[in-house]
């Protein structure tokens, strides 16, 4: 019988990390290290100059108050790859600084095939993209070479996408680059939320990934080169991509809204001289019209788009 494959798997506190590492552990891969920022190093508070790189930390010592104000990490701790590695005495590392040569050796002491990271918020340095015989393999909930970037479910809605995916590839020094291993496409549904969306693309991910290390191992998967010609890369986006554009169609806009409304970053309407806060869409008609470019009733409110009439809920008594 073959040695149990193993892997030491990078991930953070929010819904979008625990999948996959689920998957690994169902397909019978034995992970022997959860890695975690550091805290601190989330929030920009300054480490002292001896503070130590990587900590290991008892799971028992992860409190739920330190989850971070980022986009994507709202799941409750029980939902976490926290609670996952507390049921599978699975150690847990806290790392500031990845590329410090105390960190890779704490992670070369586990003796992985290979790194696997879902949705770790730093550049991975080339001394552990070497670190594995197999490389290190990233879940991205795209479908590479397409929407490059740490938020590619936003640009998903923003750019009004009728289909997304899911993209297994094995890392380099560059962003979301390096040859690709396995993709899936997958639809976004009429309304779907970005939760919904997040977890569909973190359960196929989890089993694509499961696959990916199984089939490297095994020499039995092509690499296939990125395609640059066809790249397109996203930063995070900023307040004034939350604001809706009349200049697009009604049905654009319900979408945007059902996607994003959850987000801590509110979603705006301007209108003339205001701007409004949204809470919810109620609905759009795709080929109606409207005498003027708004309509107000109450916290109602109708948009003339290009095409059509979205009708939104606004955030009572709330003008920006």
């Amino acid at each position: 019988m073959p040695p149990k494959l193993a892997v030491v798997y990078l991930g953070m506190a929010g819904a979008f990390s625990r999948p996959p590492l689920e998957a690994l552990l169902r397909a019978g891969i034995s992970v022997r290290a959860v890695v975690m920022p550091a805290p601190a190093r989330l929030v920009g508070r300054p480490l002292p100059p001896d503070a130590p790189p990587v900590v290991p930390r008892a799971p028992a010592g992860m409190a739920a108050a330190r989850r971070v104000p980022l986009p994507l990490l709202g799941a409750p701790l029980e939902q976490t790859i926290v609670r996952v590695a507390a049921e599978r005495k699975i150690p847990i590392l806290e790392v500031s600084r990845l590329a410090d040569p105390r960190t890779v050796a704490a992670l070369a002491a586990y003796a992985p095939d290979a790194l696997c990271v879902a949705c770790f918020p730093w550049r991975i340095p080339l001394a552990l993209l070497r670190l594995t015989r197999l490389g290190c393999l990233n879940v991205h909930p795209s479908l590479l070479p397409d929407n490059r970037g740490p938020d590619p479910l936003f640009w998903t809605f923003w750019r009004g996408d009728e289909t997304t995916g899911v993209t297994i590839h094995r890392m380099d020094e560059r962003l979301d680059a390096g040859p690709l291993i396995a993709q899936r496409m997958l639809p976004v549904a009429e309304g779907i939320g970005e939760v919904a969306l997040e977890r569909q693309c973190a359960e196929v991910g989890g089993e694509l990934l499961a696959q990916a290390v199984q089939a490297l191992a095994t020499d039995t998967t092509p690499l296939v080169p990125q395609d640059e010609a066809a790249a397109t890369t996203y930063p995070w986006p900023v307040a004034a991509d939350y604001v809706l554009n009349p200049e697009r169609s009604a049905r654009w806009a319900h979408r945007f809204v059902c996607g994003l409304v959850g987000r801590g970053q509110p979603l705006r309407i301007r209108a003339g001289d205001s701007t409004f806060r949204v809470a919810a869409s109620l609905g759009y008609d795709p080929t109606g019209r409207l005498d003027t470019p708004w309509r107000q009733e109450g916290d109602e409110m109708w948009l003339r788009c290009a095409p059509g009439i979205f009708h939104a809920r606004l955030v009572a008594d709330v003008r920006c």
